[in-house]
């Protein structure tokens, strides 16, 4: 599966994130702490890769497996 993730202010939908199912898009508000950020993109890729999945379980999951990756040291390394 390719995912393409958009940085797009999201306030008008009252998101942190979101994404298309049919497209492979997920849209990340940029206004997000860097560690905010990361459970955002895993949370929204989580919808995209298990759409069978309920919320509260997408949430769970993507707590778990974002501070992990965080707790391990991974960060986003901006192009310049």
């Amino acid at each position: 599966m390719r995912i393409r993730v958009v940085e797009k202010k999201l306030g008008r939908e009252r998101a942190l994130g979101q994404c298309y199912h049919g497209e492979g898009v997920v849209e990340i508000d940029p206004r997000q702490s860097e560690r905010e950020r990361l459970d955002t993109l895993i949370h929204e890729v989580l919808h995209l890769a298990k759409p069978d999945l309920i919320e509260d379980e997408v949430i769970r999951v993507a707590n778990i497996l974002s501070k992990q990756v965080w707790k391990c040291g991974y960060r986003r390394i901006l192009k310049s």
